[in-house]
């Protein structure tokens, strides 16, 4: 059985959004993307002030076999996609910004963390290309251009934000 991690950092989310609105979508997304993690592996959430990369470290320490590291971010990730991103490992679904926003690996141990801009290439992986993990919310028009196909969660928030869906 495969170990997904999901990065979330809980102090702080989402800075690029309406301050008004953050925690609550910061939270709805992650709730959402648990939901399409959980028919393909072990879900364990990582958080943590040191940041993206140790935060992972620290779940995998101890962690043997496959493992995927999905974004808290990607309100539109489907079980489908989490399947085919595992199935496809070693491999990456990099972000328009050229940041990464989700890895599958065979084993836990080859996980380095190489987070941040440019990481997609730094990784070193295959590219892959599932649009619902590729869509990541750090802003508004992020958020906009999204908003049709987000998780049950993610969609309920944006209706009682009367945020159109």
């Amino acid at each position: 059985m495969a170990t997904i991690v999901i990065p979330f950092r809980a102090e702080a989310p989402k800075s690029r959004l309406p301050e008004t609105m953050r925690a609550a979508l910061a939270q709805a997304m992650l709730a959402d993307v648990q939901a399409a993690c959980r028919s393909a592996g072990r879900v364990v959430v990582a958080g943590g002030a040191a940041g993206q990369g140790a935060a992972v470290v620290e779940v995998l320490r101890g962690v043997e076999g496959p493992v995927a590291v999905v974004n808290s971010d990607l309100p539109c990730a489907i079980p489908g996609d989490i399947v085919a991103l595992l199935e496809a490992a070693p491999a990456l679904v990099a972000a328009r910004d050229g940041t990464t926003n989700a890895l599958a690996l065979m084993d836990a141990r080859e996980f380095r963390p190489l987070y941040g801009p440019g990481s997609a290439a730094r990784f070193g992986l295959r590219a892959i290309d599932l649009p619902n993990l590729a869509d990541d919310v750090d802003t508004l028009e992020d958020l906009e251009r999204v908003a049709g196909r987000v998780g049950r969660k993610t969609r309920a928030l944006l209706g009682a934000l009367r945020v159109p869906a």
